[in-house]
């Protein structure tokens, strides 16, 4: 039986990726590199009805502007 783990942005609730047969479920408080930037796992919801496991994150650390002549 495998879990599908979605992932998602905390404050925004968006939508971010979908896993199928993840071998690993991140943790609370564990760092994600997605989507060229650094995630924070801030909480994780089982939901055993649907064998789903929902994970929120936050970014901490933005990606960097290729141009950042704009300053």
């Amino acid at each position: 039986m495998s879990n599908k783990v979605i992932l998602w942005e905390e404050n925004q609730k968006d939508f971010l990726k979908k896993f199928y047969d993840i071998q690993f479920t991140p943790r609370v408080g564990e760092e994600v590199y997605l989507k060229k930037e650094q995630w924070k796992v801030t909480r994780v919801e089982h939901d055993i009805e649907v064998n789903e496991i929902n994970v929120y994150m936050e970014v901490i650390k933005k990606a960097k502007q290729e141009k950042s002549s704009n300053h």
